[in-house]
């Protein structure tokens, strides 16, 4: 359930909740690092990266792994020396309807190993898509990350007969006093400039517009092109 609003210093300290999130998303961080480029020719090409079936058989029994290694390489054909490329790996029967997910292991180097487990006997297909190359993930990770304003949401408070408009944001970088409307179960909290001498809990309507803005640069552009 959510409290219907409450006051709050906007130089209030964070709550427990507030820094485990901030700790997660500092962990992300890493695993998703800043990765620059000055060309689209040297992101990860799905053409030029080469795979390599682990010691190969004839024959495989049901239940048994097959593994896979994939060496990343650019569009000039370099080799990688870096990870986070997103990568899907499937596995799939069309005629028995059958279809399974490959786990990717990021050695953060260039190279994955790929591993499926044969779950179904007879033939079986796989498959191995660059969803998107490490510059693009890093690119839309710190575009995520910036994006908090990107929907503008305005409230709407009733004092009376008197409408008052104030912003509000999930992240409101403001001097002014804050309303903040929390949910309890998640401590997720959404806050709305609080109009003066008006309670939090006049708050009666929300409205939201998109801004025309993109987080990415030109060049980070061409790679989802």
């Amino acid at each position: 359930s959510s409290s219907p609003g409450a006051s709050l210093n906007p130089a209030a300290s964070p709550t427990e909740t507030e820094l485990r999130i901030s700790e997660i998303r500092n962990k992300v961080d890493q695993m998703i690092p800043p990765r620059p480029f000055t060309h689209v020719n040297s992101t990860t090409s799905a053409k030029h990266s080469t795979v390599t079936i682990l010691n190969p058989r004839d024959t495989y029994c049901r239940g048994d792994q097959l593994d896979i290694l994939l060496e990343a390489r650019d569009h000039l054909g370099r080799r990688k020396e870096y990870g986070g490329d997103f990568l899907r790996a499937r596995m799939s029967s069309p005629a028995l309807k059958a279809g399974a997910s490959g786990k990717v292991t990021d050695f953060n180097n260039g190279t994955y190993l790929i591993r499926f487990t044969l779950f179904w006997e007879g033939q079986v297909s796989l498959s191995l898509l660059l969803i998107h190359p490490s510059e693009g993930t890093s690119a839309l990770w710190r575009a995520r990350n910036q994006g908090y304003d990107r929907v503008i949401f305005i409230g709407q408070f009733i004092n009376g007969s008197t409408q008052i408009n104030t912003d509000c944001a999930l992240i409101l970088n403001s001097s002014t006093e804050l309303c903040q409307y929390l949910d309890a179960q998640d401590q997720e909290a959404f806050y709305c400039v609080r109009p003066q001498h008006v309670p939090c809990a006049a708050l009666t309507h929300m409205h939201s517009k998109n801004k025309e803005v993109s987080y990415l640069s030109k060049q980070e552009r061409t790679i989802f092109l």
